[in-house]
């Protein structure tokens, strides 16, 4: 019989402790302070391999640097052989050089279980929190010994453990485009054809979500249904049934063409419910809302690369 805890109870555990802190390092570079960091997981995790952990790291930000704020960096890599999320971190007064040319005062490398999708989010959710006060950096790096920086990354926390899952807010970015009802569809036209984009979200002047207006109820508004019925346009030799809307795209509002059927979620709603909200409405955005007001958008590819990759 294993004697390994169920994966909830290894979740439960808290991501590091004063033994994985690296306080005031003098390695100046990125593979030294990871190397360190690592070998203080492997000496808790005996399931790590030093050497392939690192390896691994190092090709993640050789990749693409993560840094979660302006001298934050937070090195990650999913490891087969580990079964619960591990962190380990490290302060430098001088700054730690990573690839790209930016400098880390505050280094959190984060190792997951290769099979928890979202894990890493979790981390960066937590951690997210604590850099929302400006001077927790400073703070960080003051401290002289690895107590005093773990209790401060627990500071105010009954108990430091992970968020107990992702939200759709951790997954969020900020819609590439809004518009304004009282746009026109003119202006969503533009849109369309400058940015690429097919579905823009609408909000009211408060910045509560309406709905979208997509390229295809522009489309629509072009061709009536009985076109669509028809078998035969060969009588429409140009652009016809575009004529009309063209003459008033400037005069006819979003208002008119907004749906408000749309992929919507809670910020504080699990993420598994923006893959729903997106397969149910066959779409590659979801909007994310905090009340009624519109905070951000998930696309499926940042979803997906969340999920599987990060």
């Amino acid at each position: 019989m294993s004697s390994k805890p169920p994966p909830a109870e290894r979740e439960a555990a808290p991501v590091f402790s004063e033994k994985e802190v690296l306080c005031r390092t003098d390695l100046a570079d990125a593979e030294s302070v990871l190397g360190a960091l690592v070998r203080l997981v492997a000496a808790r995790e005996p399931a790590v391999d030093p050497d392939a952990a690192l390896e691994a790291v190092l090709a993640r930000e050789a990749a693409a640097p993560t840094f979660l704020a302006p001298g934050v960096a937070m090195p990650h890599a999913r490891l087969e052989a580990l079964e619960r999320t591990c962190v380990a971190v490290a302060t430098s007064r001088d700054g730690v050089l990573f690839p790209g040319g930016e400098k880390a005062r505050l280094a959190i490398l984060v190792l997951t279980p290769a099979h928890a999708p979202g894990a890493y989010l979790r981390v960066a959710a937590s951690m997210a929190r604590r850099l929302e006060s400006p001077s927790f950096v400073d703070e960080a790096v003051a401290q002289e010994t690895a107590a005093g920086v773990f209790a401060l990354f627990h500071r105010g926390d009954r108990d430091p453990r992970l968020p107990p899952y992702v939200c759709a807010a951790d997954m969020m970015a900020s819609p590439k485009a809004v518009l304004r009802e009282t746009n026109s569809v003119k202006d969503a036209i533009d849109l369309v054809v400058r940015t690429g984009l097919s579905d823009i979200p609408v909000v009211d002047k408060e910045g509560d979500l309406v709905g979208v207006a997509s390229a295809q109820a522009i489309l629509g508004v072009c061709l009536p249904d009985y076109l669509l019925w028809m078998e035969d346009l060969s009588r429409f030799s140009s652009f016809e049934p575009f004529e009309t809307l063209l003459r008033k795209e400037s005069s006819t509002w979003l208002a008119d063409i907004t749906d408000d059927d749309c992929a919507v979620v809670a910020a504080d709603r699990p993420a598994i419910a923006v893959a729903e909200a997106m397969a149910r409405h066959k779409t590659n955005v979801c909007y994310v809302t905090d009340g009624a007001r519109l905070v951000g958008a998930v696309t499926l590819p940042r979803f997906l690369h969340n999920v599987f990759r990060d």
